[in-house]
């Protein structure tokens, strides 16, 4: 897309193949903050929300390989009401393109598709809060296949308000810490974990409320990055076209 498509005169223009992809990471980073800062340089966008209880936080990270145009004429902070803008972006398909242009005052989205929908914004100011440098010890260490893991999270989270994680041997189990009426296993014999490295037996417990929230971002890869450890958040990864999201959850008990 050209830069006279735009009704303003972009700083920083970049385009990604995949709309719908693209406003899963925004979803994702609205159900944890309501304002959110995308950093553009030119090693790429960065997004770093922390959520305000400082239960979460969610780092996504996109090089310009991963989009199909990146231009980067100054480095710039995009801020947006990321919860707002989430309402908008809805009813689209995975063939629409988005694009989008900032400079300091104006940021102006564009999706493509069958037809073409332009959205213009201002560059919001957004006090943006430290996020920590986080290097804890796990004791679980797993790589699993995304959809049942998401679909395990998904059912759990729509019945009970704790969801416990174990692992011993060969298997992670997933469970109503509540009532113990359900569970979900993943077993390396049945394929669903890639790999599973138990370096201490852990069970954990971690409010379903917040896991909900990033079963859009799980959609992105077939594989997910699971850790989690008795005196360590649980860490969940997911790498897709170039990029990749990690999600911070501390335990609840």
């Amino acid at each position: 897309m050209s830069m006279t498509s735009l009704t303003i005169e972009p700083k920083v223009l970049f385009s990604y193949p995949s709309a719908k992809d693209f406003t899963s990471i925004l979803n994702t980073v609205a159900e944890i903050v309501d304002e959110t800062l995308i950093n553009v340089t030119q090693s790429g966008i960065e997004v770093k929300a922390l959520d305000p209880a400082r239960v979460s936080m969610l780092m996504v990270r996109l090089p310009p390989e991963a989009f199909q145009d990146f231009k980067v004429d100054s480095e710039i902070r995009i801020g947006l009401a990321v919860s707002n803008l989430v309402k908008i972006l809805k009813n689209l398909k995975k063939s629409d393109r988005i694009v989008i242009g900032a400079n300091e005052e104006f940021v102006e989205i564009v999706i493509e598709g069958t037809t073409i929908r332009r959205y213009k914004f201002k560059n919001i100011e957004v006090i943006s809060e430290e996020v920590p440098e986080l290097s804890p010890e796990f004791d679980v260490e797993a790589t699993v296949l995304s959809s049942p893991f998401r679909t395990a999270l998904s059912e759990l989270s729509s019945i009970c308000s704790t969801i416990g994680i174990s692992a011993k041997q060969d298997m992670i189990t997933l469970f109503d810490y509540d009532n113990k009426r359900s569970q979900y296993r993943l077993t390396t014999s049945a394929g669903n974990i890639v790999s599973l490295s138990i370096k201490a037996e852990v069970t954990a417990a971690y409010d379903s409320e917040y896991l909900a929230k990033i079963l859009d971002i799980l959609r992105l890869s077939n594989i997910a990055e699971l850790k989690y450890g008795s005196n360590a958040p649980l860490y969940l990864s997911v790498e897709f076209s170039g990029g990749k999201a990690e999600y911070y959850l501390a335990s609840k008990i």
